[in-house]
């Protein structure tokens, strides 16, 4: 038995956790099955069935630490373990480019998010000992990020050329399969979910505005974010002012539905739809929402993004819409709703991605560490401060090692 301590960034005493905290809820539920006896520290000591909980603040995080085998952590959180706790074995989930993501801040909140983002990525990149990602393109962007500061290196590239005990992929997971339910079409009843600032919710409601005019039962409906403090809310009030101004009755604002409740809240609704412009963002992001929509059955209508454009497209499970227009993603929202077949056909693909993406095989990695756990010995072999004290080798010193080889 492995006594592991899960570092949640998030509250989770309200019971209604967004994706980090959901992945942190399955983790300490996976865990717990395998047999590890788990603590979970989040910042309002949220309880968790079956395991320990702790407040996230100095005390708790260190004594945990202290007693402890292994870490898991994620986002911010991660300075406070690695600069005041004792050592330990860590695997830091780095599923949520928030480096990438926080960059939409820059206009309202100066370069201090991304000094503050960089800083806790660095520092968590020299620090961790195993790494989790959630797609190729992300491991790839954090593949790059470890060459530059020395963790990718030649020790750990000469025993594991791939890479793998150093970063692997753990994508987001889903509970087991829904059975397959009937659905209203008439409406029908569009779910888009929360409004992060790098979403374009007005693309969305202009969408739906033209369903309208041929399904004059046509909603959209939003949700509020339960951690408003810790996400900011601008788009969500740039929504909420255009739909007040057009008059658009249509659009609902709703607030965010506990986790042991969602699936009866996703059931109310026929499709799900998802608005964004592309950048860099959309290249490295696993939407949570994709996972949590999928498993519940509901087709998408979604802007490009490679990662969710690879399942739906695998899967059948919906529709990609490469241009920015709302009467492109009106057309196949009607499309979709106005065949019976074809909607039955993509809420039903969606059934083999849950069996495809139950939790206890998306997080095998981590399941597979957390049996042995173990501190990664090159971590300072060639980092920056490492490489700082070295004499640089003259071109005499090359060429005679080079006439030794």
């Amino acid at each position: 038995m492995t006594r592991v301590m899960l570092v949640c960034p998030e509250p989770l005493g309200h019971g209604q956790p967004a994706g980090v905290g959901i992945r942190f809820l399955e983790m300490a539920r996976v865990l717990r099955g395998d047999g590890h006896a788990i603590t979970v520290l989040s910042p309002d000591a949220g309880a968790v069935d079956g395991c320990r909980a702790a407040r996230l603040d100095g005390d708790p995080l260190i004594e945990t630490a202290a007693m402890s085998d292994v870490a898991v952590v994620q986002g911010h959180v991660a300075n406070s373990l690695f600069l005041h706790a004792p050592s330990l074995p860590t695997v830091v989930d780095l599923y949520d480019p928030f480096i990438i993501e926080n960059l939409h801040y820059y206009n309202d909140r100066g370069a201090e998010v991304f000094q503050h983002d960089h800083f806790t990525l660095m520092t968590s990149i020299a620090h961790g000992d195993f790494f989790l990602c959630a797609s190729d393109a992300q491991r790839l962007f954090y593949l790059g990020i470890m060459l530059a500061s020395g963790r990718f290196n030649p020790i750990v590239f000469d025993e594991d050329p791939r890479l793998h005990s150093l970063i692997a992929l753990a994508p987001f997971g889903v509970p087991a399969p829904r059975p397959a339910r009937q659905r209203d079409l008439n409406g029908p009843d569009i779910l888009f979910g929360g409004i992060y600032d790098w979403y374009d919710p007005i693309l969305a409601i202009d969408a739906v505005a033209i369903v309208r005019e041929s399904r004059p039962g046509a909603t959209l409906t939003f949700t509020h974010h339960p951690n408003p403090a810790l996400t900011p809310q601008g788009k969500l009030g740039e929504a909420m002012q255009y739909a007040r101004k057009k008059g658009y009755d249509f659009v609902r604002f709703e607030p965010w539905a506990p986790y042991e409740q969602r699936a009866a809240f996703f059931e109310r609704f026929a499709l799900a739809l998802l608005t964004f412009r592309r950048s860099v963002e959309t290249d490295l992001s696993m939407r949570t929402r994709v996972y949590d929509y999928l498993w519940c059955g509901l087709p998408i209508v979604t802007s490009p993004a490679p990662g969710t454009d690879e399942i739906l497209t695998r899967y059948r499970a919906g529709a990609v819409i490469p241009v920015d227009e709302p009467g492109a993603f009106a057309q196949e929202i009607l499309a979709i709703a106005g065949n019976r077949d074809e909607y039955e056909a993509m809420a039903g693909a969606s059934q083999q991605f849950a069996r495809d993406h139950q939790w206890e095989r998306t997080l095998e990695p981590l399941r597979e560490f957390c049996r042995a756990p173990r501190m990664e010995k090159t971590k300072d072999a060639f980092s920056s401060r490492a490489r700082a004290v070295e004499r640089p080798q003259s071109m005499l010193d090359r060429l005679k090692r080079r006439l030794r080889a």
